[in-house]
């Protein structure tokens, strides 16, 4: 067996490909968490990195997950931070709205 040396590093997991790759897991338009709104009371989507979607809010520091909650009373839901804490998010992305 032959070692072939490279001027450029590589490194794969599994079936990955490049890092480019990495965007492909999001939808059309999502954005670094980096970019992120931090001082708003709109709820956005934080995506993390597997790719899975959280409705969430920056709170002490932190992405909070948001969650439904029902009055049993008047039947209505109310969406209110449920204590779970997004560890490492990646991305995020605002809700399309509907015309």
């Amino acid at each position: 067996m032959t070692l072939r040396y490279s001027d450029k590093p590589q490194l794969h997991y599994g079936n990955q490909g490049s890092a480019s790759n990495m965007w492909q897991r999001f939808p059309q338009g999502a954005q670094p968490i980096a970019t992120a709104p931090q001082r708003t009371s709109q709820p956005i989507i934080v995506y993390e990195a597997t790719g899975l979607p959280h409705w969430a809010l920056h709170h002490n520091s932190a992405w909070r997950k948001l969650a439904p909650y029902r009055d049993w009373r008047t039947g209505t839901t109310s969406w209110r931070m449920d204590g779970t804490e997004i560890s490492n998010p990646v991305a995020w992305s605002m809700p399309q709205r509907k015309a």
